[in-house]
């Protein structure tokens, strides 16, 4: 635990950050990938203390566990892809401020990456969630709620570790939410058993892990970013499998652009639906009080129908 809680000198490097995030709040630059809320300060009476996540899954995940012993802080703003985001200079200097930054690893956060031994250095207790659990570089291990249960652990451990006067309120917590993710899991496991079909046309490769859980084959129009666009021939292959395999149904997603997915459902005669990544939420899905949840519970409804 740091002895000098909000009252560190500042390193030349740090020095240097907080000049250049000042110089760039001070000439108004507004690029939507890396501006977002800015960070609450704790209440001063509530004991809570700042956490950070880098995206949306470890934010629902540490906010379930956290409840109001932490003030948790989503460093994407709400409609913005994960894939896309990288934060800004601002936020970048906030988190040193901070006590805990909880980020993935890998390809779907490498600015977490970058910074984590500094943060380190400067007291920050830090975890990479994914680390030693993703397959291949892909990152969406959230998708299965097996590894979400993982996450949630590391999650709690990290909080643990920051404030161990807390430690049964965290671990009764993550109970709840390891109960949630088990009955979720069972859910999907009973509901997509017997269907006939396997096959799930996705807009980008973001369900491998969903699909080896529960038996199914991921067909993705393109790679693990919603920006590695197929080829002419690859999308000509795609129409091909879809046309014999008598796909009904083509999914998109609610934070990348449909077109693809449209595109391949006029050529063959399909269906659109939403299958969501949740890796973000919408200004909507916000606005509705959706949650990782409710979003997993749509998604297992749009396979069904799908699979059928």
């Amino acid at each position: 635990m740091r002895s000098t809680w909000g009252r560190r000198l500042v390193k030349p490097g740090l020095l240097m950050l907080l000049v250049f995030s000042l110089t760039w709040l001070a000439f108004g630059c507004t690029d939507s990938k890396a501006g977002g809320e800015q960070a609450p300060a704790p209440r001063a009476d509530s004991g809570a203390f700042n956490v950070y996540t880098s995206f949306y899954p470890l934010y629902d995940f540490t906010k379930k566990i956290a409840g109001d012993k932490a003030e948790v802080i989503n460093l994407q703003p709400v409609g913005v892809e994960p894939h896309d985001f990288e934060p800004s200079p601002q936020q970048v200097a906030n988190l040193y401020q901070g006590r805990v930054l909880i980020y993935l690893g890998g390809m779907m956060d490498p600015w977490a990456g970058k910074i984590n031994s500094q943060l380190q250095k400067e007291g920050v207790i830090t975890l990479a969630a994914g680390e030693g659990l993703m397959v291949n570089n892909d990152p969406h291990i959230w998708l299965n709620p097996v590894l979400a249960k993982e996450i949630a652990r590391r999650i709690c451990d990290t909080l643990v570790a920051a404030d161990a006067g807390n430690k049964g309120y965290y671990e009764q917590n993550l109970q709840a939410l390891e109960q949630k993710l088990d009955t979720l899991d069972r859910e999907y496991r009973q509901t997509l058993a017997g269907l006939p079909r396997k096959e799930i046309v996705t807009s980008h490769a973001a369900f491998a892990y969903l699909a080896q859980r529960y038996g199914l084959e991921q067909v993705a129009i393109s790679g693990l970013s919603p920006q590695e666009e197929p080829s002419p021939q690859e999308m000509a292959r795609l129409v091909t499998l879809c046309r014999d395999r008598g796909v009904k149904y083509i999914f998109f997603e609610t934070l990348a652009s449909p077109k693809l997915a449209d595109t391949l459902a006029r050529e063959t005669g399909a269906g659109t639906m939403v299958l969501n990544p949740i890796g973000g939420l919408t200004p909507e899905e916000v606005k509705a009080g959706e949650d990782y949840f409710t979003l997993m519970e749509k998604n297992l409804a749009n396979l069904k129908k799908a699979l059928e």
